[in-house]
């Protein structure tokens, strides 16, 4: 039941954050407003979202309990959707709203704090932990699926004011579920198992060679247990390693992708001839291909490891923006990209997560991910703010789309050479 609330929450409450590009036009053309406020306001969404993470990760994790944090974080979410309605004659009320109010809350209903609860629920470092973050991570793409669409056809039926009106209901609706993702402790690891008795050739053999694996498989649960003792202790470690900056440092390429596609991919279309329409349904078909792009990694990272996948994905993302950039923009074109752009657009949050863990243990695992995640929301700032203004400035989106493709082979490179040996080895010393 908890990954049914959690994929529900993540549905609708991701789901409302990815509609803000559907705005932008309709927004500026009303109240006059240039893209630069606009951006302003979706720019800092994107950072406060990042920065008040860790903070209610904290507080999930050791004060409050990861339900009681969701349901406040769902109803403050529904509450600045509701003064969005009013904030057509303020641009000051618009960005209090949408970033301050939307921002922080959104830090609370988000990946961290929703797949570190569900974690909690399964066997540290199993198959089944890997499958659940990868299913549940991939309805907030579905969320992107089917709200964009709906969106805009709330803008051109009742208007962008009523519309934002509609989604704080939709968002309210899921406060009740928080019940379910209520912290519980952790599970440990899965116990060892016992060789196959067809690859022993006498009793005495089998005796030995399973005594020697029960052994080897105690030390290495006794290892998966890693995690550091207390909480400062973890944050210490993770500032220090080298393999947590690059995670990080990767991560913010992702949300610098994330933001300026999500916030200004609509309008370029637009500007190059789109309809508005067909517009919206790219980016569902974004959220599309992410959902089984995350639900594919899920399942990929029992074979290979986070590290890799990382770094065949931002490979594939810098490939898919030389493509886009250098081929005229056609339908066909913009389609073929959302579709294969889709796969790797949040396929990275499962796999993330589950590099920390493996390498910083699951204790202390959602505030971790925060904290990187506030790396991918500084990232998601510049993507959101820097578009708009450049935008104003030149009338172009081109200069961003070749920042997208040096970033994406920076994230490369940085994913390829992060380490992926567990902390405790080179805490205590230990070889393998």
């Amino acid at each position: 039941m908890s990954c049914i609330a959690g994929s529900v929450i993540l549905c609708c409450s991701f789901g409302v954050r990815q509609t803000v590009g559907v705005f932008l036009i309709p927004i500026t053309k009303s109240t006059g407003w240039d893209r630069s406020t606009f951006s302003v306001a979706a720019g800092l969404f994107q950072l406060l979202w990042g920065f008040s993470q860790p903070f209610i990760v904290y507080f999930a994790e050791r004060k409050w309990g990861f339900g009681k944090c969701i349901c406040v974080a769902c109803t403050f979410f529904s509450i600045g959707l509701f003064i969005l309605y009013a904030s057509d004659r303020s641009s000051g009320l618009f960005i209090f709203a949408y970033a301050i109010v939307l921002g922080t809350a959104a830090g609370g209903n988000s990946f961290p704090v929703i797949l570190a609860s569900i974690g909690r629920r399964f066997p540290q470092n199993s198959k089944q932990q890997a499958v659940a973050f990868g299913l549940v991570s991939g309805f907030g793409s579905f969320g992107q699926v089917i709200f964009l669409p709906i969106a805009r056809e709330m803008v051109v039926a009742i208007q962008w004011k009523m519309s934002f009106v509609v989604l704080g209901c939709v968002v309210a609706a899921t406060i009740p579920l928080s019940y379910f993702l209520q912290t519980i402790p952790a599970k440990p690891p899965l116990p060892p198992t016992v060789v196959d008795q067809t690859e022993l050739l006498d009793d005495k053999k089998q005796d030995t060679v399973t005594d020697e694996k029960i052994t080897t498989d105690l030390e290495k649960n006794e290892k998966d247990n890693f995690s550091a003792p207390t909480i400062n202790e973890a944050i210490k470690e993770a500032f220090a390693s080298p393999t947590f900056i690059m995670i990080s440092l990767g991560f913010s390429v992702c949300g610098f992708h994330v933001a300026f596609l999500a916030t200004h991919l609509p309008a370029y279309l637009q500007d190059q001839g789109i309809d508005p329409s067909l517009a919206a349904w790219t980016m569902s078909i974004l959220g599309a291909g992410s959902m089984a792009g995350s639900i594919a990694t899920g399942y990929i990272t029992n074979y290979i490891s986070p590290r890799i996948c990382l770094t065949i994905l931002y490979l594939l993302r810098a490939i898919l923006f030389v493509i886009f950039v250098f081929v005229p923009i056609s339908l066909a074109t913009v389609m073929v990209f959302s579709c294969l752009f889709g796969f790797v657009w949040l396929s990275t949050v499962p796999l993330t997560t589950k590099f920390i863990g493996d390498v910083f243990g699951h204790r202390y695992l959602g505030t971790l991910s925060a904290i990187s995640f506030v790396g991918h929301q500084i990232g998601a700032f510049l993507g959101a703010y820097v578009g708009g203004v450049i935008f104003d400035k030149t009338h172009s989106y081109m200069s961003l789309w070749y920042t997208s493709l040096a970033l994406a082979v920076f994230s490369v490179v940085a994913n390829f050479f992060a380490g992926e040996e567990p902390i405790n080895l080179r805490r205590r010393g230990i070889k393998d």
